[in-house]
């Protein structure tokens, strides 16, 4: 009888044990399900290390000079609205400036930053010395008719050409409502006697009534700017 009881309790005491296995296996499994899950809704590490958070920019020892044509005593041209070539020449050459720097590491020169009168020789002086891979010069035409009417970008050296024509090109490319005088061949003194690449942009008559309106305009500055920066870029970086 004994021996009965003693072999019932063992029976239910192994009964107990392998119950208290089941609930400690099925814990751990539980807890390691719960502890997976937390890891991997935790951003990941390895990943959030890997972001690249440096905005590095383009044409770095570039430089490039701006010059803005005329100035001081030498307004350039001027329309029938008061619209005097120094002017918007300095608006839009400091316009080029700014987005060059901002888009590129380029070193952006003007040959002026003031109204101030700066002989062609020392225009041409500002590149020399720099050792410029660019050198813009902007312009705005006149004629004695005032039905002439377009931009036109000049080149002296036949090297420049394709220079020209692309500058030419990104500035009509979205669609400027202009007239496209294509390019044309200069003999400007600060194209002929420059060493480095260089070309001069007619952005528009003065003596044209809708050239002067549009070329007063931010949205024709803005824009004009924007292009004139990405054929820039589009040829130093080729």
């Amino acid at each position: 009888m004994n021996r009965k009881k003693d072999k019932w309790k063992r029976i239910f005491l192994l009964l107990i044990i392998s119950i208290l296995m089941i609930v400690l296996i099925m814990n751990l499994q539980e807890n390691e399900l719960i502890i997976n899950k937390e890891h991997s809704a935790q951003p990941s590490t390895v990943n959030r290390n890997k972001v690249n958070t440096t905005s590095e920019k383009i044409l770095t020892g570039k430089t490039i000079v701006i010059d803005a044509g005329h100035g001081g005593i030498d307004i350039g041209a001027s329309g029938k609205n008061g619209t005097n070539e120094k002017d918007v020449t300095l608006t839009m050459a400091k316009n080029i400036q700014n987005e060059l720097e901002k888009r590129t590491d380029a070193n952006v020169i003007l040959t002026r930053n003031d109204d101030v009168n700066i002989s062609l020789a020392d225009r041409v002086k500002v590149a020399d010395e720099q050792k410029a891979d660019l050198f813009v010069s902007i312009h705005f035409d006149a004629f004695f008719t005032i039905d002439v009417e377009g931009i036109t970008t000049y080149y002296k050296k036949k090297s420049d050409e394709p220079l020209a024509a692309l500058i030419q090109d990104h500035i009509f490319k979205n669609g400027l409502d202009a007239r496209d005088r294509g390019v044309s061949l200069g003999d400007y003194y600060v194209l002929r006697e420059n060493s480095s690449p260089a070309i001069l942009l007619e952005l528009g008559y003065i003596s044209n009534s809708s050239d002067e309106a549009r070329m007063t305009s931010e949205e024709f500055q803005s824009n004009t700017t924007n292009s004139i920066v990405d054929g820039m870029i589009d040829y130093l970086n080729s």
